[in-house]
């Protein structure tokens, strides 16, 4: 395989907003480093940390500046100082917790929008704790908020992995191409999936009928099941 090399590599700064406790800090984690610990503390000031991820379409590659920020409400003042110039801004809730949508939608949403930001950031929602989803309490409210914002909507799970490279990935596409939507992308992925589903269904009954004209092709010598004359006594 050949190593792919961009001849550009951009750098772009990512915030995650969002409670205390909604999986930041781990949503991080695992993408940079493949790592997921329930026992993870929420953080109490911000950090970054980085990770480049290759575009051959674009002949490019994205550096991916990644600022974690702490959501406790004591810190809320500073958070603003660290995601003042942030091209994306992803905001994270809780799927099992109500309150953290609703935080997320009423102030982190709202406080950032009141801040001279470079030029209109790329959104992306995100729904974290997705193995949990069972007990979900939000769903279609968040789905409709991201498209009232103009934003990406992603489930993730940072304990199984669930749509973290997927929110990474969407969003260098929507940053090299303003024009990306996720929802024409996921139809096509409908689309091929269905071709894929109704391909192996007509094969599956090609290879039915086929076996079916093979049975049928095969007829025994009625000959050999005759009984054979019984000989008289000497």
């Amino acid at each position: 395989t050949t190593l792919f090399r961009s001849s550009t590599t951009e750098t772009v700064k990512v915030v995650l907003l969002g409670e205390a406790g909604v999986g930041k800090t781990c949503i991080i984690s695992q993408f940079i480093s493949g790592i997921f610990d329930p026992d993870t503390i929420s953080s109490l000031s911000a950090q970054f940390i980085t990770k480049t991820l290759d575009y051959k379409k674009y002949d490019k590659s994205l550096k991916f500046e990644i600022w974690d920020t702490a959501g406790q409400e004591r810190f809320r003042s500073l958070a603003k100082i660290f995601y003042k110039d942030a091209k994306v801004i992803c905001l994270v809730y809780d799927i099992t917790s109500k309150k953290s949508f609703e935080e997320l939608k009423n102030f982190w949403y709202e406080q950032q929008t009141k801040l001279n930001v470079d030029g209109e950031p790329i959104f992306a929602v995100v729904g974290n704790k997705y193995d949990l989803y069972e007990t979900k309490q939000v769903d279609e409210e968040a789905k409709n908020f991201a498209k009232s914002i103009g934003a990406i909507f992603q489930y993730t799970s940072a304990k199984d992995t669930t749509g973290i490279n997927e929110l990474f990935n969407n969003l260098g596409e929507k940053y090299f191409d303003p024009s990306f939507d996720i929802n024409e992308q996921e139809n096509k992925d409908k689309e091929l999936y269905e071709q894929k589903r109704l391909q192996k269904a007509q094969k599956k009954v090609e290879n039915k009928d086929n076996n079916k004209q093979k049975n049928e092709k095969v007829k025994l010598d009625p000959t050999l099941h005759k009984e054979k004359p019984k000989r008289g006594c000497c």
